[in-house]
């Protein structure tokens, strides 16, 4: 897809790459537990997905939906949609994000969970913006860390419905607004 708007930051390679050490590192950690995997639907499927297929021991995930208000992407929730009634009683869980921003969303999901018993809670995120960051969460597994501009777009990603099914992570800017011209790939 050439669109100039479109600004590729990861190639399928070095995000194959580091989903499968993300996926070691998450399996050697957590050893012999069985820890369920927890995605918040949205553009965090594709990641899931290849996350639970470089792990290398039978591995449970579930999915949740958040629901943002109009107005917001990031810290106003309006409900969260549990598809099945979890027991996560004495359980690792490791909630899988597609961006974690504010970290207003996954404290509150940590809080939710360790409530109802669970043994910890890791976080995963695809795309990790510790700059915008309004508690004090700590994302156990990062893949990439770019700078904020621009949407992000690809590997699940999407933008008005959009631009998810990209193999790569990018970023859609608009011209003259002087995010990622000239930029060269990440890699």
């Amino acid at each position: 897809m050439t669109d100039p708007r479109i600004q590729q930051l990861y190639d399928p390679e070095v995000i194959r790459n580091k989903v499968n050490a993300v996926g070691r590192q998450l399996e050697t950690e957590v050893g012999d537990e069985d820890p369920l995997l927890i995605s918040v639907v949205g553009g965090s499927v594709v990641f899931l997905a290849d996350l639970v297929r470089s792990i290398q021991k039978p591995i449970r995930y579930e999915f949740i939906q958040v629901q943002y208000s109009a107005d917001s992407h990031d810290d106003h929730v309006m409900e969260i949609h549990y598809p099945i009634s979890m027991d996560v009683s004495g359980q690792t869980l490791v909630l899988v994000k597609d961006v974690v921003t504010t970290g207003v969303i996954e404290t509150y999901l940590r809080q939710q969970f360790l409530q109802r018993d669970a043994r910890r809670v890791l976080v995963a995120a695809l795309i990790d913006l510790p700059e915008e960051r309004r508690t004090e969460l700590k994302v156990d597994y990062r893949l990439f860390t770019p700078k904020k501009g621009g949407r992000f777009i690809g590997y699940g990603l999407k933008t008005g419905g959009r631009y998810g099914n990209l193999t790569y992570v990018g970023r859609l800017t608009e011209p003259g607004s002087g995010i990622g011209e000239g930029a060269q790939p990440l890699k």
